[in-house]
C-alpha cells in the first residue's frame, strides 16, 4: 500500500498492510533530524518514515483576537480581545472568497499531489477560538450571564470556517485536521450540556460542509463529552492523552467508531527518556490500539523544539517494527 492508501484505510477503520505514522513536528526538530535549514518538506517525511505531509501554512488557521507576546521565538496567547458586543467590530477575516488565499495549499498540492503521501492542512474550527479571543474569565462569566455574546463570537468562526472548508473540499488535499482544544486533565472546559446544547450543533454545521475526512484535536480529557463529540462525524480522533485517558479503553469503547490517532507519551518519553523507552511506549500504544486497524501511531499532541530527536527517530524506527500487519507483539 502507497502511504496516502495506508492513512485514508485507518480511517475508515480497515486494517492497512503498515501502522501509519503520522506527528505535528515543529520547525527546530525538523531542522535538528535533517541537520540543516536547507530541505524540502518531501526530503524531511521521507527521512522520517511520515505517510502524510502537512501543508505548514496559517493560512486557513481562524484568527485569534487576543492580545500575544513572543519570547525566545515563541508566541503567547494572553487575554481575549473581546469582552462586550460593541467589541464584536474587531473580528475582521481574510475574505474567503479570494482565490488568493487558496494558492498556497494549491501549490502544495500540485507539487507533491503525485507523490505517495497524503496531504493534509491544519484547520481550527472556532471551539477553543472563542476561549482565546473572550479569555477565560469572560468566557466563564458569560456561560451564565451573556450567553448570547458566546454565541454570536462562535458564529462568526463557524460561517468563515464553512466558507473555506467548503473551497478547501475541491483543491486535491486528503483530509484535513482541526484543532479543538476544549478540555483540561480533568475534563471538558464546560459543562456536557453546554457543550451540546451550545458547541455542537454549530461546529456541526462546519462538519456536514466538510465533504473530505478530517480529524479533531483536543488536548485533555474528552471521555465526558465523547459521545455528544463523535455526532460530528470525524473520521479521527487526536491525539488521546495519555495523561487523562487509557488508550486501550478508548479504543475498546470506541474504536468501531473513529479512528484514533497518537497516544505516545511526550512528558517524559519523549522529552526526557531515552530511547529504549520510546521504543516501549510505541509498542504499548500499538498493543493497546492497533489490532484490526483505525489507529494510526503519532506522538500524545505534538512535537516541540524540548523533544529528544534521538527519540522521535526512535519512534519513527519503533512503528515501522511493531506496526506491520500482521502484528506480532
Amino acid at each position: 500500500m502507497t502511504s496516502r492508501e495506508r492513512v485514508l484505510a485507518a480511517f475508515q477503520l480497515k486494517q492497512p498492510d503498515q501502522i501509519p505514522f503520522m506527528d505535528d513536528v515543529g520547525l527546530e526538530v525538523r531542522e535538528k533530524i535533517m541537520g540543516t535549514t536547507e530541505y524540502s518538506d518531501l526530503e524531511f517525511s521521507r527521512r522520517l518514515g511520515l505517510d502524510a505531509m502537512d501543508l505548514r501554512t496559517l493560512e486557513y488557521w481562524s484568527p485569534l483576537f487576543c492580545n500575544k507576546i513572543v519570547k525566545d521565538g515563541h508566541e503567547f496567547l494572553m487575554d481575549g480581545l473581546i469582552k462586550t458586543e460593541n467589541d464584536l467590530e474587531i473580528m475582521v477575516f481574510p475574505d474567503p472568497h479570494d482565490e488568493k488565499l487558496y494558492e498556497p495549499v494549491k501549490k502544495f498540492v500540485e507539487h507533491y499531489g503525485k507523490e505517495d503521501l497524503a496531504l493534509y492542512v491544519y484547520m481550527t474550527w472556532g471551539i477553543d477560538c472563542v476561549l482565546h479571543s473572550m479569555g477565560i474569565e469572560t468566557f466563564s462569566y458569560a456561560l451564565y450571564d451573556n450567553l448570547r455574546l458566546v454565541e454570536k463570537v462562535l458564529d462568526r468562526y463557524i460561517e468563515w470556517n464553512c466558507s473555506i472548508v467548503e473551497r478547501l473540499n475541491s483543491v486535491g488535499i486528503d483530509f484535513i485536521s482541526t484543532y479543538n482544544n476544549i478540555a483540561y486533565n480533568s475534563g471538558p472546559l464546560v459543562s456536557p450540556q453546554i457543550f451540546r446544547d451550545v458547541f455542537v450543533p454549530k461546529v456541526k454545521q462546519i462538519s456536514d460542509s466538510c465533504k473530505i475526512p478530517w480529524v479533531f484535536h483536543s488536548d485533555g480529557n474528552i471521555i465526558p463529552i465523547m459521545d455528544d463529540l463523535l455526532t460530528l462525524g470525524m473520521d479521527c480522533i487526536h491525539p488521546i492523552d495519555p495523561l487523562s485517558m487509557n488508550l486501550k479503553v478508548i479504543k475498546e469503547t470506541y474504536g468501531h467508531k473513529v479512528c484514533l490517532w497518537g497516544n505516545v507519551d511526550l512528558t517524559y518519553a519523549l522529552t526526557r527518556g531515552t530511547p529504549e523507552d520510546v521504543e516501549e511506549e510505541v509498542l504499548r500504544c500499538i498493543k493497546a490500539a492497533g489490532a484490526n486497524g483505525g489507529y494510526i501511531l503519532g506522538s500524545a499532541n505534538c512535537l516541540p523544539h524540548y523533544v529528544k530527536t534521538e527519540n522521535v527517530l526512535a519512534m519513527a524506527r519503533g512503528v515501522k517494527k511493531y506496526g506491520k500487519y500482521p502484528l506480532n507483539i
